[in-house]
């Protein structure tokens, strides 16, 4: 009897492989043959998921961005404390975060001067800065941010922090270790409690 294959899960697998490779080496050094090497596979059988790289490279952008969307949105859900959380969430705090941030990052420098990557990267921010202004209203609504801010603007501050923050962390985590950057993200939240 022939062996059934989990296509979905093959795929999963090959997608966290080349994450694991981008944080590596960077897009540019992404080459399909090596992914294959390390996912256990052939090039051949790396391509019948996956009909080039670039198919292969944008899969795993979008791979990373939903990941980060799901634990952004279980941490929205705490209570109290909703704006703490989900911004903790989205910074690299952890393996799995600082792997986040490193393969959006190498997405960022291959998205200058490529429209198609450029227009990914600007719908992720856009999904991100909407999912905080969500995040800001929602901390209205439990008495812990002011009802005066202006949620667009605040949702856009909160994009700039946790990028800035996160950028820093990758490049220099020794200056910005997971308590600093709580921290320091805790100290402009503070501005943003009611009075």
């Amino acid at each position: 009897m022939p062996r059934t294959v989990d296509h979905e899960a093959r795929r999963a697998a090959l997608v966290e492989v080349t994450a694991q490779h981008i944080a590596g080496v960077g897009i540019e050094g992404v080459r399909l043959r090596d992914v294959a090497r390390a996912a256990g596979w052939t090039t051949g059988a790396v391509s019948h998921y996956f009909p080039d790289k670039r198919t292969l490279l944008l899969t795993t952008f979008r791979s990373r961005t939903e990941a980060s969307s799901r634990l952004f949105d279980a941490a929205a859900r705490t209570r109290p404390g909703v704006l703490a959380a989900s911004i903790d969430a989205l910074l690299p705090l952890d393996e799995e975060r600082t792997l986040n941030w490193r393969v959006w990052l190498a997405f960022w420098g291959a998205a200058v001067g490529d429209e198609e990557l450029a227009g990914e990267q600007h719908r992720r921010q856009l999904l991100f800065t909407e999912r905080l202004a969500r995040t800001v209203r929602g901390a209205q609504e439990l008495g812990e941010a002011r009802p005066d801010l202006d949620v667009d603007q605040t949702a856009r501050f909160l994009a700039a922090l946790v990028d800035g923050v996160s950028i820093q962390a990758v490049f220099a985590p020794d200056v910005w270790p997971p308590a600093e950057q709580c921290r320091f993200v805790r100290r402009h939240l503070a501005d943003l409690a009611p009075r």
